[in-house]
Order: C-alpha cells, then structure tokens, then sequence
C-alpha cells in the first residue's frame, strides 16, 4: 500500500493519490466491449453464442427453477447455508419494503391537487457476478428490491460455473427470491443481450456490479439509442476506512482485506490520524494475509491501494468527499460529528462493530452502490430505483381561480399566445364547473407495526366489496364485517398478534389500523355529508351518531354483563370505538340498551356502518362547514 501526508501534497498530487486503477477504463476494456456490443448488434444470436463460447467456455443458455433443480441445489448445500441465504432475503425485503417510496399529495392552492405516484418499470436486467466466487448476495441484493418494487420481469443473468452449472447457493437464493429462471452467460456479452433484446428479453433497465468490461458495458448500452437505463456505475469493489488512534488495528485490517480479497481490481484506502496507527494496521494485514485463503488476490489488490494521513477529522471528511468511496468504514471516537460532515459515499458504516461485511450481507440495504468517485452523484440501489414515479394534477374549479391568472400572464411573457388562452378558457367556465361535484377515488392502505401486533388495513369508501378479515379474533372479524357492509366500503384487514396472551393488543390495534385507514381514504373530506344517525336492532338498540369533522371525541353509554364472547371482550367495544374516534378524527357518541350482549355488540358495529355510510356520502364538491374548513 502506497502511503501520503494528505497535507504535504500539492493539489495534483492530491488528485493522483485518490485516482482508481488506470486500467479500469482503459482503451482495451473499451476496444474490447464496443467489438462485442458491434458484433452481437449486426449477428444477433450467433454472435452471441460465439462471443459466450470464448469468454463463459460454454454457450448461454436458459435454467429453470424447477422443483428437481431446486431439491438439488438444497441438498448440496449444509442446512446452516440455506438458513443463512433465508435469513438474508429476509433482512433485505424488510428493510426494502420499510424503504419502499410512498405517494405523495401536495395542495399547492386551495383546489389544486399535485400527487407524486411511483409505478415499478417492466422488465429488468439483473447481472450476478461470478467469477472466482458465487455472489448468491448480490443476487438477493438486486432481486429482493425489484419484488418489492413489483417489477412483473426480472432477468437474471449469471456466469456458468467451471461444470457448466451455477453455484447451487445461487439456485437457493433465486428461489428464495421467487425468481424461476437463471440466464447462463456473463461478461459484457450478458450485458449486450439484456441491452438488444438477443435472446433474452430486452431491459428497460440494467442492474448488478461487475468487472471493468462489465461496467463499461453498462456504460455503453446506456448510451446507444434506444438504449436501456442503467442502476448506477458499479465496478471493481473499494472501501475507505477513517481510523483514528483508538481503533482497533485487527478489525481496520480485517476490513480492509474483505474488500481488497473481491478482485485484483478492488482498492482500499485507509485515513487515518494517527502514523502508529497505519503502522499498526500495515502489520495486522501482513500477519492476517498469512492464512488467507485469497492472498494471492488480495496482494495485487493492496499494491493499488493507500494509507493517506490526515491532520485532524476536517481532512479526513475532505478526503473522503474527494475519493467519494463505494463503502466508507468509520472507526474514531467521535463517529456522529465525522459522518455529519460526508458528502460524498455510497454506503457509511459507523463504529467498531459495524463490519461492512455485515452491509454486503445481512444488514438490509443493497450493497449495489456506485464506485469509481461515482457516490458524488449516484445512490446505491433501492426500491425506487426500480420504479418510476410521475405527477398527477387535478384541478378544481377554485384552483382555475388561483391558477389561470399569472398561468396566462408567465405563457404571454413567453410569447405562447395558445397556452395563455388554454388557461382563459378555463378561467371563463369555471362558474359551470363549480356546480357540478368531483368524484373523487377515496382508498387508503396502512400498516401498523408494534411489538404485539402487525397489521396491514386497506379500505376503499367508493366500492361496496370485497371485504377480507383475518384479526385471528372471529367474533371481531364478524363485527368488522358488519361496519364494513353496512358502510358500504371495501374493507381488508389482516393482523398477526399476540393472541396466545389475549385479544386485547390485537381489537385496540386493529381499531387504530381502521381508523388510520379511513381517514387517509377520506382526505380532505370536501363535498361529504359530514354527519351520520342510526338506531336499532331486534331487542337491542343501538344509537349511534358520528360528525367526520376532523375532532376526535367519544360519548359512549352502555354496559356488558358477559366478559367475552368467544375470545372477544366485550370491554374492548368503547375501545374499539374510542381508537376509531382518535385515528380517524370523528366525534362519536354511542348509546346501546338491550338484553343480549351478542345482539347489544353487534347492533353497535350495524349501527356505526350505517352512519358511516351516510357521512361518508359525496354530496357537493365544498366543505361541508359554515367556515369553509373541518
């Protein structure tokens, strides 16, 4: 590893001493990739299969998943790898469908609706690197954000192994995955295929980490006409570690070696504050090189990488920024105040015990980032990268107000005389427009996650089914059956909870999930009737009353004689009633009589659809107050 004094350099020096590997972009990797891309371009298939026979040692070809295949896979793997593959898919679609974008909706004037809606692209190219070693993580790393993304095509390509075959940790993973098929070819000839559509299907988008002739394969097929988008450059790995005198040397050097063991290609940076301490860790990677089974590897990679000292944690953030490093490893006593100065990484890992390891594996997030300085601009893999989003404007006759004025005023500016008389034209009919109502879709989806219960509650006031229970409480289910139809809503919700303690996380949650839900879906609540009376039931009469006004209150009068019916408490009712009253901001008043406490819980619930169903109502397009706001 060559070493500097960051504050002894001059700016070129500065600039060559953060410069990656020359040959990661040389004229024969790209000679090389425009030829193949050329050849496949003008040949088609036949191009393909001979540039796949020279550089995978076999042609490409097409694996399904089948159960055999699958069986096969899993049984050449010891338990404990296929726990730990499962494990990994889990953490990775946790966190993934934690991160997944969310609509928006901004008013920006008084009848003027923007919303911000995400749509998953068609079809994508995953590419797998193979190499020297399987990266079954990778593949979880591209494949788990594309599902949770809903990406209906995910093509995965992946070199074939020395037999022909793919590693079976990389079947385990797929399946894990829920991908059925694995494309057999690597290189840029994989890359070639998913940009012109040559046997596989053709890439809207093309994803994965690679070598340089990946990367530049990448780069090129994105700019062809017509050509695919791509993730994010991602080429040889590299990692910058900032260490101060209090790190631990074994760990710096440990860091620095799962890194640099990736590839001759790979390039590590140590910056440290501390002269003992690059010597310290110098002496730990030489002992822990000893025994490791890539040494080879790792040396060629070390002999392009760095130890840059720094005066105080002010260089070592400018460092850092400037190198802008695929994985940044923070390793001082203070890591917060460092961390708040970067700019610039593709993925940070802050203290001792955050191995980066763990970030290539485990921890959630993709490890697909961007390398070569490219994190200054690019973010590493998630979700979104796998969707596109859009606005979506409406506008109501009082927004033409707000809107048509300095619309028409800016387009004759401009000297667009058509856009100004565009915006005219609706400023001159907007008194018809005001009276007629907007139908609006109101439908909401939440998810509620505590520590006792998960829930996920769907509701859409503008259709009268399906509606789908599953609380694990069926007299529950039953009463949410009953607000649901006679609210004459769609209603889904499903909760798993901790009923082998009792019901009552479960009622109470599931109540706030519903609230949540129907408050969401009502929106702005303009143009609804507001207000809902119901009465009664066989010997039992319920009253319930309800104002969607936007303040949560509960009047709830009545008593229960029987604790339960079935497992459901019958205490949770003025619960249930009050949890709905605070997530969906209503006032509520309830008044129930009779003899039966089945007939007396359900005439409540009967009663509390019947008065959503009224209040609920769109009956103008104005708000339904003397004030003009709930």
């Amino acid at each position: 590893m060559k070493s500097f004094d960051w504050s002894a350099l001059s700016a070129e020096e500065r600039k060559q001493a953060l410069a990656r590997p020359a040959h990661r972009c040389s004229d024969e990797v790209s000679g090389a990739v425009r030829a193949i891309f050329e050849e496949i371009a003008a040949e088609g298939e036949i191009a393909l299969r001979r540039w796949a026979a020279k550089l995978d040692g076999a042609e490409p070809t097409a694996l399904a998943l089948t159960p055999t295949a699958v069986d096969q896979a899993r049984a050449a793997l010891a338990r404990e790898d296929v726990e730990a593959i499962e494990f990994a898919v889990d953490q990775v679609r946790f966190y993934h469908e934690a991160t997944k974008p969310k609509p928006q909706s901004v008013e920006t004037s008084p009848g003027v609706l923007c919303r911000r809606v995400w749509r998953p692209i068609e079809t994508c190219g995953l590419y797998v690197p193979g190499g020297s070693a399987p990266l079954v993580s990778t593949l979880i790393m591209l494949a788990e954000p594309a599902r949770v993304a809903g990406v209906p095509n995910r093509v995965v390509v992946t070199p074939p192994g020395r037999t022909g075959m793919p590693h079976p940790a990389l079947i385990a993973g797929a399946v894990a995955c829920g991908v059925d098929q694995l494309w057999l070819m690597g290189g840029a000839q994989a890359i070639a295929a998913l940009a012109l559509g040559v046997l596989t299907p053709k890439a809207q988008k093309i994803f994965g980490p690679g070598n340089a002739y990946v990367a530049e394969a990448k780069r090129y097929a994105s700019g062809l006409p017509g050509g695919p988008a791509i993730d994010l450059p991602a080429g040889p790995s590299e990692l910058m570690v900032i260490a101060d005198g209090g790190a631990d040397a074994e760990r710096v050097a440990a860091d620095l070696l799962s890194q640099a063991e990736h590839d001759c290609d790979a390039q590590v940076v140590l910056v440290s504050t501390s002269r003992e301490q690059v010597d310290a860790v110098r002496a730990a990677v030489d002992r822990q090189l000893e025994t490791l089974p890539r040494a080879d590897i790792a040396r060629r990679a070390l002999a392009q990488s760095r130890t840059i000292f720094v005066r105080d944690a002010g260089e070592a953030a400018e460092v850092a920024n400037r190198y802008a490093p695929e994985h940044l490893s923070v390793q001082v006593a203070a890591p917060q105040a460092l961390v708040d100065q970067i700019t610039s990484a593709g993925a940070v890992f802050v203290g001792g015990f955050a191995a980066e390891t763990f970030g290539d594996y485990v921890a959630g997030p993709s490890h697909v980032l961007p390398t070569d300085g490219a994190a200054a601009c690019f973010s590493g893999v998630g979700v979104a990268s796998f969707m596109t989003s859009f606005a979506v404007q409406e506008v109501t006759a009082a927004g033409v107000r707000a809107l048509a004025g300095p619309a028409a005023r800016l387009a004759r500016l401009e000297g667009l005389e058509a856009h100004a008389r565009a915006a005219d034209i609706r400023l001159d009919a907007r008194q018809d427009q005001a009276r007629e109502p907007v139908a609006r879709r109101r439908r909401a989806s939440v998810v509620r996650s505590t520590r006792e219960t998960k829930i996920v509650a769907s509701v859409d006031l503008d259709r009268a089914g399906p509606v789908k229970l599953e609380t694990g409480v069926g007299f529950f289910d039953h009463m949410l059956e009953q607000v649901a139809a006679h609210g004459g809503f769609a209603l889904t919700l499903t909760c798993a909870g901790d009923l082998q303690v009792d019901a009552h996380h479960t009622v109470e949650d599931c109540a706030l999930a519903l609230g949540q839900a129907l408050k969401e879906a009502l929106g702005e609540r303009r143009g609804i009737a507001r207000y809902g009376f119901v009465l009664p039931m066989d010997e039992a009469e319920a009253q319930v009353s309800l104002d969607l006004s936007g303040r949560p209150y509960l009047v709830f009068e009545g008593a229960f004689s029987a604790p339960l019916l079935g497992v459901y408490p019958t205490e949770m009712t003025e619960h249930v009633f009050r949890s709905l009253s605070q997530a969906m901001g209503a006032t509520i008043h309830v008044k129930v009589t009779g003899e039966n406490d089945h007939h007396k819980t359900e005439a409540c619930f009967k009663a509390l659809g019947r008065a959503l169903r009224q209040a609920v109502r769109i009956e103008s397009d104005v708000t339904p107050s003397t004030k003009g706001v709930l």
